[in-house]
């Protein structure tokens, strides 16, 4: 059945290319004729990475990558500040940390999701005695922590823009250590706990799982059918891609799937966390930009740091004195963008206009991103997902552009490198420019090769339409 999914999906997705034009494994495709709507950069979220000191990065930062989604919970502050399970004040130290991160989400106009499985202290670093929601079948401190923590959302004017993940990564024992069929329980109560709470004021988001919602994952199969039976739908789907393999295609086709067994509406998606590590560099988030904007899933970028650091950087998009080293500072400024953060900010400022339809290399690993702008440029930002390797590009329907149907285009190009003595702190103040290449074409197609000859850098190809 999955795979029937699958390729229902996939055929769906060919549309977004000349169907007249054969697909191999290593071409990407464009269909300008193909207008898929506004731009919303909706991969311009993040996981963490703003400081709990109100302004301490500048606001250009912020600006310049349409920063819209922001979640956090306030994990990993250090005592007293360890959530609710150790003591009020634990989680009063912790919940001003979500208030500050609230506030400077609002202050750019991002959307908030709050995590509170940290305000409550499973934030991964509990220890093996501390207590789920549910143990042993007494929810009295579960209720007394909601009931906490509604006031203070009310207090604190804090509804506006709100969203609840009602547990994070529940498939996985490092933030629940408990049953599936527990979990389950908590999510039902919590669920109409808010909506008593709040009605819809609060949108609700789940189940933010480590797994993606493959056919063939049974844990999702056990959420799925609980959430429509007990009528607790969340407002918003979510899960995580941080494995480093999987992609949207399949992860969307699964969704499809459990939606299509137990009736469960559409509702929108958003990938609270994206991209390992290794993928945070400008060949892999432009990557990742093409995946969530092909689907129209919100994605937050993942945060692989941890303790103050987690608090700092814009989950690796930034860089300061002092980063990465003993001499680090949590309240130090001087910040300056590395490579990746070049990837953002061209993907925010120069991709507007309207979208276009695209398809990644039938091996997946080079995928586009494609605007038609309205300053009179086309441009396709596209990345290899992380190897090497030449690749190539396909522009299909130029006529639709109103260029003619053969001759030559003039293609400039912009590589985003990363600092080559530090890829994730190493400061980088622009993208380069490659120059400008005739490529001569017929059919109303034009293709080119990218040359891939490192694991980081992404490429803009931009032309006067």
């Amino acid at each position: 059945m999955r795979s029937s999914f699958i390729a229902q999906l996939f055929i769906a997705a060919t549309t977004l290319a000349s169907p007249a034009q054969k697909r191999d494994t290593v071409t990407a495709q464009v269909n300008f004729s193909n207008n898929t709507g506004s731009p919303q950069h909706l991969a311009s979220g993040l996981l963490y990475g703003i400081p709990n000191t109100l302004n301490q990065i500048p606001s250009e930062f912020y600006n310049d990558i349409g920063y819209n989604y922001e979640r956090a919970g306030g994990a990993q502050i250090p005592s007293p500040g360890l959530g609710w399970i150790w003591g009020v004040a634990e989680y009063e130290n912790r919940f001003a940390s979500v208030l500050s991160n609230y506030q400077t989400a609002r202050e750019y106009g991002a959307n908030f999701i709050l995590l509170i499985h940290d305000l409550w202290g499973a934030d991964g670093t509990q220890n093996s005695s501390a207590p789920y929601p549910g143990d042993d079948g007494d929810w009295s401190s579960w209720d007394e922590y909601l009931s906490y923590l509604f006031t203070d959302l009310k207090d604190n004017d804090m509804t506006t823009s709100l969203i609840v993940d009602l547990w994070n990564e529940p498939d996985g024992a490092g933030f629940w250590g408990r049953s599936q069929s527990q979990y389950l329980e908590m999510w039902g109560r919590t669920y109409y706990k808010f909506r008593d709470e709040f009605s819809t004021d609060v949108l609700l988001s789940g189940p933010a799982s480590a797994g993606e919602p493959l056919a063939s994952n049974t844990w999702w199969e056990a959420w799925a059918s609980f959430v429509a039976a007990n009528d607790s739908i969340p407002d918003q789907y979510a899960w995580h891609m941080e494995s480093g393999t999987g992609d949207l295609l399949s992860s969307h086709a699964g969704l499809l799937y459990w939606q299509s067994t137990y009736g469960l509406p559409s509702k929108p998606i958003n990938i609270n966390e994206y991209a390992v590590f290794d993928e945070q560099v400008p060949a892999g988030s432009a990557w990742w930009i093409s995946q969530l904007e092909r689907i129209d899933a919100h994605g937050l970028r993942g945060n692989w740091l941890s303790g103050y650091e987690l608090h700092d950087f814009m989950a690796s998009l930034l860089s300061k004195p002092g980063a990465d080293t003993s001499s680090y500072s949590a309240t130090a400024t001087g910040y300056f963008p590395n490579g990746d953060y070049q990837t953002y900010k061209y993907y925010y400022q120069n991709m507007t206009g309207y979208r276009v339809g695209t398809l990644p290399s039938s091996d997946l690993k080079l995928d586009a991103y494609a605007t038609v702008g309205d300053d009179g440029y086309a441009r396709v930002l596209v990345g290899v997902r992380i190897t090497e390797g030449t690749w190539e590009l396909q522009l299909n329907d130029l006529s639709s552009l109103d260029l003619p149907t053969s001759g030559t285009l003039d293609i400039k190009t912009w590589g985003f490198p990363v600092n080559a003595d530090d890829t994730h702190y190493g400061e980088v103040d622009g993208p380069t420019n490659l120059g400008v290449v005739a490529h001569t074409y017929s059919d109303n197609t034009v293709t080119f090769p990218v040359y891939q000859t490192d694991t980081t850098t992404a490429y803009a190809f931009e032309f006067a339409i």
